[in-house]
Parts: C-alpha cells; sequence; structure tokens
C-alpha cells in the first residue's frame, strides 16, 4: 500500500508540475503570437523604414522626390498585377501607366477606374501633392476576428466614427458579409485641422477588409500557418485630398473589431505615418 501510495502522489506531481508548464508555455506562447496578433501595415515606405517615425516626405514640383514613392508603391503592387481582377477587386491590377501604351483587358481597366485616383495612371496623387497611402494586414495567419456588425447584441464603441456606425447600417453583414473596419485621421489636434479631407479608396465600398477574403486561422490548416499566402490579402487605399504643406501631419489607422483593444502606444491594429508636403 506505501509504494501504491508513493506512486499516486508521484503520478500527482507529475501531473500537476505539466499543468503548471502547460500553463507557462500558453502564457508565454499567447505574449509572442500577440506581438504578432495583427498588424496593419503603411505603404509606401523607405528601406529604413521605422515604426515609430514612418516618414511620407515629398515635393509635387520635384520630380526627384516623387518618383522614388512612386517606384516604391509599384514595387509594393507587382504581386497584384493580374489581367482578371476580382470583382470588387483588391488591388490596383496595373503598374504600368497609360502613357506607356500598355495594353489592358477590359477588367483590368475597369478595375484601375474603380481604383482611381490611386493608380500608376495618376502617379498615385503624388505629382499633385494629393497623394495616396496604402493600407493591408498583416499576421493574419494567427487570428480569428471578432467583428463589429449591427446585427450583434454586443455593444459598437460610442467613439467609433459615425460613418462606419452608417455602413454597418448600409451594409448589414447578413447581406454582404462582416468586416474588418479601418478608420484614419489625424492623430493630434493640430494634425485634425490640417490633414484635410480624406477619402477611403475604393470608393463607395466600406473602408475595410471583407473577411471572406482574407486567409484567417480558422481558415488555414494549423500546419500551414507559417506558410505564405498563394494570394496577396487585399488592400485598401487613404486619398488626401487637400493636405496642408510645409506641415508635418501624423497619420493615424486603426481597426475595429471586438477582440482588439485599443491602446495608442500599442502596434496591435493600429498604424501610424508622418506626411509631410514641400511646395
Amino acid at each position: 500500500m506505501g509504494a501504491e501510495h508513493r506512486t499516486v502522489k508521484i503520478v500527482v506531481i507529475v501531473v500537476v508540475v505539466l499543468l503548471v508548464i502547460g500553463g507557462i508555455l500558453g502564457l508565454t506562447l499567447g505574449l509572442l503570437l500577440n506581438q504578432r496578433y495583427v498588424e496593419l501595415e503603411v505603404w509606401p515606405r523607405t528601406d529604413d523604414y521605422k515604426w515609430e517615425e514612418p516618414l511620407i516626405q515629398f515635393s509635387p514640383s520635384n520630380k526627384g522626390t516623387v518618383y522614388p514613392w512612386i517606384k516604391r508603391i509599384n514595387d509594393f503592387l507587382r504581386p497584384y498585377e493580374t489581367t482578371i481582377p476580382e470583382d470588387p477587386p483588391r488591388a490596383p491590377c496595373s503598374i504600368h501607366n497609360r502613357e506607356e501604351q500598355q495594353i489592358r483587358s477590359n477588367n483590368c481597366e475597369m478595375a484601375m477606374r474603380v481604383w482611381a485616383p490611386c493608380t500608376i495612371d495618376e502617379y498615385y496623387g503624388y505629382t499633385m501633392g494629393t497623394p495616396c497611402v496604402f493600407l493591408r494586414l498583416n499576421y493574419l495567419h494567427y487570428w480569428v476576428p471578432q467583428p463589429y456588425n449591427v446585427s450583434s447584441s454586443l455593444a459598437i464603441p460610442t467613439e467609433m466614427p459615425e460613418y462606419l456606425k452608417q455602413f454597418m447600417i448600409q451594409r448589414p453583414a447578413q447581406m454582404f458579409g462582416d468586416y474588418v473596419w479601418v478608420s484614419c485621421g489625424g492623430e493630434l489636434n493640430s494634425d485634425k485641422e490640417n490633414i484635410g479631407p480624406i477619402q477611403f479608396i475604393p470608393a463607395g465600398l466600406p473602408p475595410g477588409f471583407p473577411l471572406s477574403r482574407l486567409h484567417t486561422a480558422d481558415k488555414i490548416p494549423y500546419a500551414n500557418r507559417n506558410l505564405p499566402d498563394q494570394t496577396p490579402p487585399p488592400l485598401i487605399a487613404i486619398f488626401f485630398e487637400n493636405p496642408r504643406r510645409e506641415v508635418l501631419i501624423n497619420v493615424e489607422c486603426r481597426i475595429w473589431t471586438r477582440d482588439i483593444y485599443y491602446d495608442p502606444y500599442s502596434r496591435v491594429g493600429r498604424a501610424r505615418f508622418e506626411l509631410f508636403i514641400n511646395n
């Protein structure tokens, strides 16, 4: 009996130790995954990109300062090139300007109109001082978003922009599917005054990413989560209609889902960049 009693105690101790170790490992993995939980990327960006100070600076009248940004956008959009874009198109389908006499399919021509003015045909607005900045989500393979929609009984945050609430009403999730909603604006009060009006492109579509096009953790086998997507994730663009020049503008964009707690000092689900347009 004594030997059996000791054996039971040993088994219990081993089980408890394993549970403790498992809990510590789970917590550690949770913290590590939270660092790459979901990232809202900003493009274009420089080779020495820093999240804390991602500056986009150029002078519309100086081609030497404009074309490096156009090239960076073209390099970024190259994987999205296609002659048969989806409907609605997930990105501009060509990085070749009409002036280059590039032959496009009718579908691609229509897609480029949908994405105007954030296309190479208009040099992404940089030659006019009205730049486009592209956003996309990264680290989706580790994330199962919990979207906001009007059909849920859970309250929508009061601080959510009114235009997002209106889109939820106009495009109910039961008919159009759920979205990871996106908002952008000036980071500080002075930035809100200087940023001017902005548009989300494609215009007329909800400002956000449709869940049906996101390869999130609930849609892929666990073994494939470290593998790259065969299809690049969808984009949205911010078009700055009339930003003030000779002033540094801090821009903040964030995603809205029930599972992400907004923290102005965190990178999770949030992006920021600085815009400075010289005369």
